[in-house]
């Protein structure tokens, strides 16, 4: 499963917020990235005090042993 994670941080207190996007388009850019997570600040969804810090995708592999229900 891939998911897409953006990672911002608030510059008064140092406090993180991630927003986890699963199943990211296969060609997005660092540019559209970007300026998605610029969007998410200049509309709210985050407080104006908090900046943009990472983002990454990250792919992880599941290898079930057993399922008992």
């Amino acid at each position: 499963m891939k998911r897409l994670f953006l990672d911002f941080v608030n510059e008064e207190d140092g406090k993180r917020r991630r927003i986890t996007i699963p199943n990211p388009k296969e060609d997005l850019t660092s540019e559209q990235v970007s300026q998605a997570m610029d969007m998410l600040i200049s509309l709210g969804a985050l407080p104006s005090t908090f900046v943009k810090d990472r983002a990454a995708i990250v792919e992880t592999t599941t290898n079930e042993f057993f399922n008992l229900l």
